[in-house]
């Protein structure tokens, strides 16, 4: 009770910042926020449904300030035609878990542990750092390092504040589309009490929808919940770098896959067996219920990058997106690197500034960096090639179906390495945030010593 008691003291008082009446989270080690969410979007043919959970865990407390968060976020969708509804209880909600470290005014530190489905802004978004930004406006760039939300200023409610948030980035041009937010923030408490959004878009899917997302408890653990907390956290976080390890041995052969995915899931299992803490134990069984089918698409992906490795690249002669024709063999003696993409595929929009970062690195030596685009509209490329400003040429193979099948294309982005000889030395599937890395590292080790 003490312990409970203390807490509650602490999120009543009133911080450094609050002194100019700036919102500011007021966490404490043990709180346990969670927020549940629903949305609904209409599409010219189709009816789209999403049901979302997010719970916070506060572990811990820094020296500078910030607290320590591990974080789970779920979703789920359905969608239905001809006027029917979407089923969504049909399909458990899809869970993923982060961590980072989160200071008052929302910032992040520098470490942590985020994947592509954990978004820390969706109930932790950033705060004006003082007043002036707090009646002008703010912005911030996603956590993930692609676009930006816009911030108007603070508007006062019963209990606090209100503010709504615009995301803008190169995604929202390409894809005609706009997201909107309207946040609620509790005063007394220092969390998000209730978000409310609004989307649009004019291409693919084209219709508009809405959601709400609301607090609907805040827990407190005593001392001893939290330890065994901490350390279910720290099991989990270390059987899933050794699953994420294994996909990462990309170098390997099949064979050498499918030994390195086995070793991964003993792992998850003995984790699992290992682990009393409820919530990360139920984590640890879904991740080994759905292993054995990520593992078999995993080898089949690893057999078709296989069968391209070291044979030589299939030929072709296509068009530039400015009318130039371009023939493989006239790019021999080079080191050639492939980007297969189209304006649907949002991976690809998104690794396309680290295409342009490899792009510059490399000018003025012999490689040359090709966008294959696939669309069938050239419209559709050109808008994509002016709003990411993408730095290489862009070939037009939508005519001919079949060439993605012959580098083993099947996921879109997939970038494709050859060598000044001809021979395929390198493939990349999907998107990564060290995708620049990756083929900075294989690009150099073909190029003359």
């Amino acid at each position: 009770m003490a312990k409970l008691t203390a807490i509650v003291a602490a999120m009543l008082a009133t911080s450094a910042a609050a002194d100019e009446g700036l919102p500011r989270y007021r966490l404490e080690p043990g709180m346990v926020l969670t927020y549940k969410g629903s949305g609904r979007s209409q599409y010219t043919e189709m009816t789209a449904a999403t049901e979302g959970e997010m719970t916070a865990w506060v572990v811990g407390r820094s020296p500078d300030g910030s607290v320590k968060v591990v974080m789970r976020q779920g979703s789920r969708y359905a969608s239905a035609r001809d006027g029917k509804e979407p089923e969504l209880g049909r399909e458990p909600l899809e869970y993923e878990f982060g961590r980072f470290d989160l200071f008052p005014d929302g910032r992040l530190g520098s470490e942590g542990e985020i994947g592509h489905r954990i978004r820390p802004q969706t109930i932790f978004p950033r705060l004006p750092d003082d007043r002036g930004r707090a009646e002008a406006g703010w912005s911030s760039p996603s956590p993930d390092g692609f676009g930006t939300s816009r911030y108007e200023g603070l508007q006062a409610e019963p209990g606090g504040w209100s503010f709504r948030s615009q995301s803008e980035g190169p995604e929202n041009r390409v894809y005609e589309s706009t997201s909107s937010k309207t946040i609620h923030f509790d005063a007394n408490r220092g969390v998000v009490k209730r978000t409310d959004e609004e989307q649009t878009q004019g291409y693919g899917f084209q219709g508009k929808g809405t959601g709400t997302s609301e607090l609907t408890s805040v827990e407190v653990l005593d001392s001893d919940k939290l330890a065994a907390f901490v350390r279910g956290a720290e099991a989990y976080f270390a059987a899933d770098k050794a699953v994420k390890d294994s996909y990462r041995s990309e170098d390997q052969d099949p064979a050498k896959l499918e030994s390195a995915l086995a070793t991964a899931k003993a792992e998850l299992v003995k984790a699992r067996d290992a682990m009393s803490e409820g919530t990360f134990r139920e984590a640890l069984d879904r991740r080994i219920e759905g292993f054995d089918s990520s593992i078999r698409y995993s080898l089949d992906d690893a057999k078709r990058r296989a069968a391209v490795i070291g044979k030589p690249a299939a030929s072709w002669k296509a068009p530039g997106l400015d009318g130039k024709a371009h023939d493989l063999a006239d790019y021999r003696g080079k080191v050639v690197v492939l980007d297969f993409w189209y304006r649907g595929c949002g991976w690809c929009v998104r690794a396309m500034p680290q295409m342009n970062e490899v792009t510059e690195h490399f000018a003025g030596k012999p490689v040359a960096v090709l966008g294959m685009n696939t669309d069938g509209d050239a419209g559709d490329a050109k808008l994509v090639v002016d709003v990411m400003g993408l730095k290489y040429d862009t070939i037009r193979i939508h005519d001919d179906r079949e060439l993605p099948g012959k580098y083993g294309v099947q996921g879109f982005p997939t970038v494709i390495v050859i060598d000044p000889e001809g021979i395929v030395r390198d493939v990349h599937v999907g998107y990564s945030k060290d995708l620049r890395e990756k083929l900075t590292k294989s690009i150099e080790a073909l190029l003359p010593k």
